[in-house]
């Protein structure tokens, strides 16, 4: 009984994970489990929609060049056309997600959501 006692006093008292290092910094240094999960959804979230964009890239480049090398053959051109209208609809369900993502993050207010920035290459 006296345990319990002692646990319900201290108000101010936090519970830190003994597995989380705390030189890790402030993400996992005595903060709650949310903000770890938040901050690896945030990079799984980010690393996904950048595997993507190179995705997206490598696909519009490679039908782009079947386009050029067809000739005259019409079923190569045909698969290029249709590769390149997949890598357009795969684009736009990639900013479709970042949107949706974005705009359930702002309504619901979670906070990993509200750190979901790309980073943009700058010359």
């Amino acid at each position: 009984m006296k345990i319990i006692e002692k646990i319900f006093a201290a108000e101010d008292a936090i519970i830190k994970n003994p597995v989380v290092n705390p030189k890790l910094g402030d993400i996992a240094g005595g903060n709650t489990g949310g903000k770890i999960i938040g901050s690896l959804l945030t990079n799984v979230f980010t690393t996904m929609i950048i595997a993507g964009a190179i995705i997206l890239i490598i696909m519009i480049i490679w039908s782009g060049i079947a386009m050029l090398t067809g000739g005259a053959n019409k079923e190569r051109i045909e698969t290029a056309q249709k590769r390149l209208t997949y890598a357009i609809v795969g684009f736009v369900i990639l900013i479709s997600v970042f949107a949706i993502a974005n705009f359930v993050g702002g309504f619901f207010g979670l906070d990993f959501f509200k750190t979901l920035k790309l980073p943009f290459p700058t010359p």
